[in-house]
């Protein structure tokens, strides 16, 4: 019977801290938290401009998401961003800081 050692514990943990996260960035997972955002952003504003919310996920593309966001409701959405990257996996919350810094710099470009 073979011993245990130090090593072989790091391995595992490695291994284990690699699939974890791989875990998070499922086209589920991904839509899971974009449907949060978007049910968030739409509470924190008028019904009208809720409207003006929405993700939708690409059918062929499992990975890919269209967003629509009216120039108004786009610091609110920003702000649901912010509130749930904590909440999130690791890898997926580093999805969703991409997306964050996306939306702001369009949304810069068209101010200027």
């Amino acid at each position: 019977m073979m011993e245990r050692n130090n090593i072989d514990d790091l391995i595992a943990t490695y291994c284990n801290n690699l699939n974890s996260l791989n875990e998070g960035l499922d086209p589920e997972v991904l839509a899971y938290w974009y449907k949060r955002i978007e049910d968030q952003s739409r509470n924190l504003c008028d019904k009208e401009l809720g409207e003006k919310i929405k993700f939708s996920q690409n059918r062929l593309l499992w990975m890919k998401f269209d967003i629509k966001i009216s120039k108004r409701a786009v610091p609110l959405v920003l702000q649901s961003i912010r509130d749930f990257i904590p909440l999130m996996p690791f890898s997926t919350s580093l999805y969703f800081e991409k997306v964050y810094q996306i939306i702001m710099d369009e949304f810069n470009v068209e101010l200027i």
